[in-house]
């Protein structure tokens, strides 16, 4: 079981690199032995990075904390199975879960949101007026934008305010009511009905609440249901299943925010709200690293054990100067209007956020079957600005923005979620039992140290979803790697029953490892070891000192050297200590490599066909005559 999280990624990397040396110097040795001085032909993007390149960006990151979900996609990025661990790859394929993805998350938020209210389903409430201030629902400032203006476009639902036609518009409506001031009643015939068409409240926005309290407010009118059975639960599903809690649409206007500043430098957003958000986004990011283990304890990055929330205190919302230093810049940058890339150099590029806009808008009217490709292309309406052709960037600037794009999925979604129509029935309920937090919350950063179990648990779920797409994606790619790998072992013993044995194992490691919850990180970790393991394990494990004579008598079922694994371990050892294992800079074999690998071949030739081995027999117990007398025996080792 896994101790240590950082180490285990790490070892994990290393093993998967050793592997695809492996298959890379197995298939120069091939050629060379064919045709010796043969050029290697092997398009080199197809061959493992150097170890130079992994020690740089070790450097480069080794000032932040790396969540699982960044682990995992650096263990992806060395699996690199034909193209499936490119940055494009896996944001098309997360922006498909991401385009079907509003019925789980809306399921996440009832959960999560009885843990909000502390209450089970069976819970009731009584049909009474409340007053919940705008502020603490309107956390993102989204109802002082006009639906119909450019930010307002592509941050509320598409469809227009249909009353009773779900999903309904309520961030649209909300909206209206600030306008109108009337109750919902008033100007729609009729109260706001739930999925299950029992009334659930009147709403109307007022300045000041019944004690004369300036606000402004939304004045509720619960309703009782049907037999005056009022429970929160029936609540919470009545409600949610009448709107659509996030819309996917919102959800790129919120990731490309999140990557550019567009949205923020095209409203000229005040230094407040912008720190808000900045701190926010961090915030979430934090929950990202959270590990569930079993254990009654959070582990964070494999360093910090947490009880599970009685640890996540007010100490886990502070911020480093670091941290502060790094928000300062994201604002300079959002008020003059550029974005920066860590992996292309920090060079301030200017955003064109009127562009980026008009393609986010575009979104609402793309049909369903072309909306991927539709939101696959937003990060090149980023790229594509004319005014970067100035600009001496480093790398290729496409797939760092498409990799910055992945590592803010989440952080546009859960921005996206919390809107006022997500967070309404919840402050309304909190209160109608007599709790009234909801008046000082008016900062996304409040709300996350007030509602913590809320946050964590609909941050934490959400971003399983998505390490476990990572982790499938992974695994395929270490199965692929394997197969090889299996063939040769096999091929060595001259036994084509090794590969069914070899491939029993597998399939029982990956069966017997049921991850039940992806946030799990030591689960995570230990079945990309386990994978990995096969490599190296054969059917035994090390044992110190003496070997018990069960597992003694077992023996017999080893199947012996492998110069396959012999192999793969030197590489991994030598990755270990810097010593390039890859083709030469002109792509030509790398000598060094095929030399040992036709060593240890030659040497495994030679104890298969000359190898002895000569054994010592103490004396044997007799019965009745005694002791046997010292002999010795020989043997053949495999």
């Amino acid at each position: 079981m896994s101790l240590d999280l950082n180490l285990d990624y790490e070892a994990a990397k290393r093993k998967i690199e050793a592997s695809k040396s492996y298959n890379d110097l197995k298939d120069q040795y091939n050629r060379a032995t064919k045709k010796a001085g043969d050029s290697f032909e092997e398009a080199k993007d197809e061959v493992t990075e150097s170890i130079d390149k992994l020690k740089q960006d070790a450097k480069k990151f080794q000032r932040k904390i790396k969540n699982q979900f960044e682990q995992l996609l650096d263990i992806n990025n060395v699996t690199g199975g034909k193209g499936s661990n490119t940055a494009n790859y896996i944001k098309r394929l997360f922006l498909k879960t991401l385009k079907n993805i509003e019925p789980k998350i809306s399921e996440i938020v009832q959960d999560c949101s009885l843990k909000a209210i502390g209450c089970d389903q069976e819970q009731t409430y009584d049909p009474q007026t409340l007053y919940i201030k705008v502020s603490s629902i309107d956390l993102i400032n989204l109802l002082k934008k006009d639906p119909t203006s450019d930010n307002g476009r592509v941050l509320y639902e598409k469809y227009p305010i249909n009353v009773q036609v779900y999903p309904f518009a309520m961030n649209k409506e909300l909206y209206e009511r600030i306008q109108s001031g009337n109750p919902y009643s008033i100007d729609n015939g009729q109260l706001y009905l739930g999925a299950l068409t029992q009334p659930l409240f009147d709403i109307q926005y007022v300045e000041f609440d019944n004690f004369g309290q300036t606000g402004p407010w939304f004045k509720i009118t619960l309703q009782s249901r049907l037999n005056n059975i009022n429970k929160v639960g029936t609540f919470f599903v009545d409600y949610y299943k009448s709107i659509k809690v996030v819309d996917f649409t919102n959800i790129m206007a919120n990731i490309m925010e999140s990557l550019s500043g567009a949205i923020s430098i095209s409203a000229n957003v005040g230094i407040v709200q912008a720190d808000d958000t900045n701190k926010f986004l961090l915030l979430i990011q934090r929950i990202l690293g959270l590990c569930f283990d079993g254990k009654s304890e959070i582990d964070v990055s494999g360093i910090a054990k947490l009880a599970e929330l009685d640890g996540v205190d007010n100490s886990f919302f502070e911020f480093t100067d670091i941290d502060l230093r790094n928000i300062d810049q994201r604002i300079t940058n959002i008020k003059n209007g550029v974005v920066e890339f860590e992996e292309c150099g920090n060079v301030k590029l200017p955003v064109d956020y009127q562009a980026i806009l008009d393609s986010l808008n575009d979104l609402n009217f793309v049909e369903d079957k072309d909306l991927v490709d539709a939101a696959d292309a937003l990060t090149q309406t980023l790229t594509s600005n004319p005014a970067w052709k100035g600009f001496a960037i480093e790398g290729n600037i496409n797939a760092a923005v498409d990799l910055n794009f992945i590592k803010l999925i989440v952080q546009g979604l859960i921005s996206a979620l919390l809107s006022p129509k997500v967070l309404l029935p919840i402050m309304v309920l909190l209160k109608s039992l007599g709790n009234d937090i909801s008046d000082v919350i008016d900062t996304l950063v409040k709300f996350m140290k007030e509602f913590k179990e809320f946050v964590i648990c609909v941050v934490s779920r959400v971003g399983a979803i998505f390490v476990e797409e990572l982790f499938n994606l992974i695994k395929k790619d270490i199965k692929n790697l394997l197969q090889q790998i299996i063939l040769d072992v096999a091929k060595e013993k001259g036994d084509k029953r090794i590969i069914i044995i070899l491939k029993l194992i597998q399939l029982l490691i990956v069966i017997a490892e049921f991850i039940s919850d992806w946030r799990r990180c030591k689960s995570v970790i230990d079945e990309i070891l386990w994978l990995l393991r096969i490599l190296t394990s054969g059917w035994g494990s090390g044992w110190g000192g003496e070997i018990p004579l069960p597992l003694l008598f077992a023996s017999q079922l080893l199947d012996g050297y492998s110069e396959t694994r012999a192999f793969i371990g030197a590489v991994e050892e030598m990755q270990k200590m810097g010593i390039p294992t890859g083709p030469m800079p002109d792509g030509s074999p790398n000598l060094n490599m095929l030399q040992m690998f036709g060593q240890m071949k030659a040497m495994a030739n030679e104890e298969a066909e000359n190898g002895k081995t000569e054994i010592a027999i103490p004396p044997l117990v007799m019965t009745p005559a005694g002791l046997t007398k010292p002999n010795r025996g020989s043997g053949k080792k495999m």
